[in-house]
């Protein structure tokens, strides 16, 4: 055999290796796979399914389905995307299982660390002073004294001026002052205090969303450089301090939900805002879900904002 046909020969070999290789994979990911859950929620051409591997957002849908519906979904291997929270799926089609025969969520969705906790801002009790030995070093700023003179500035000027000056001392590495901010500002928030003598019902929706990012931000801040210190003024006063972060999510998302009934703009704005607390501080479909504990009307309306849609 010549030398030119054993080329031939190995080159034909090669080629139809892959070429088989190629219709493997290509057979692969193209396969049709089925899952089985029970509808979360319903939105517009899509469907959120709750399955034992997890919550599946189902896009395509083709039908109307009720939260409690059993459905099977058959979707392409190559339509998953695996790597979101809750994972994704274009479906193929849909086959009703059984209808609504779906388990209260109040029973499943109330974690324990929640239920030390409200998320009513007037059911909350009366405040219990922090102790007067512990560290406080005010703001410089003679506006958000509590006996400050009459201004020209609004509340929600005042009051953004202090929460500002709060998070800006702590960007710059000042802490001096985070401690007793973080309680005024969660006092203001939950427990019926002022700031320059306002309460968070004074204020625009826009700069309740503005003061609640900030409060976050200093949440996270006060875990990590002051460890157990939200342990410790919790153990001296009525007030919870120690799971604040779910209050401050779970406010953002009421107050957006009701924004997004009202105003289309600065429901966008809201919904891109959230987007940017849910990168930096982890804001997990878990965490949410399981905030979501006063029904599926409530979990529906936060998942359009938690994922932007």
């Amino acid at each position: 055999m010549s030398k030119k046909n054993i080329i031939l020969i190995i080159t034909i070999i090669i080629l139809f290796i892959g070429a088989s290789i190629a219709i493997y994979f290509f057979t692969k990911e193209n396969r049709e796979l089925n899952i089985t859950g029970t509808v979360l929620l319903s939105g517009d051409g899509y469907i959120m399914l709750e399955t034992k591997e997890g919550d599946y957002i189902i896009n395509n849908i083709k039908n109307s389905y009720e939260s409690g519906d059993e459905i099977t979904v058959t979707y392409k291997k190559n339509s998953l995307k695996d790597s979101t929270n809750p994972k994704e799926v274009t479906a193929l089609k849909e086959t009703l299982i059984n209808e609504n025969n779906i388990k209260n969520l109040e029973e499943n969705n109330t974690s324990p660390e929640d239920e030390n906790i409200t998320t009513n801002k007037d059911e909350v009790t009366e405040t219990k002073p922090i102790d007067k030995n512990q560290e406080t070093v005010p703001i410089e700023n003679k506006n958000n004294n509590e006996n400050n003179n009459i201004t020209n500035k609004s509340a929600d000027e005042e009051v953004l001026e202090y929460v500002n000056a709060i998070q800006s001392d702590t960007n710059n590495g000042l802490t001096s002052s985070l401690k007793s901010g973080f309680i005024t500002i969660v006092d203001f928030l939950f427990y019926n205090g002022s700031i320059a003598g306002h309460t968070f019902n004074e204020l625009t929706t826009t700069a309740k969303l503005e003061v609640l990012s900030i409060a976050l931000y200093l949440d996270n801040k006060i875990d990590s450089i002051f460890p157990g210190y939200k342990e410790s003024i919790s153990n001296e006063a009525n007030n919870v301090y120690t799971s604040i972060k779910n209050l401050i999510v779970s406010t953002y998302l009421d107050i957006t939900t009701s924004i997004c009934s009202k105003d289309s703009d600065l429901c966008e704005s809201a919904k891109s805002n959230f987007q940017d607390l849910k990168t930096n501080f982890g804001l997990t479909w878990d965490l949410i879900k399981n905030l979501a504990s006063s029904g599926l009307d409530k979990l529906a309306n936060w998942y359009e904002i938690w994922s932007g849609k």
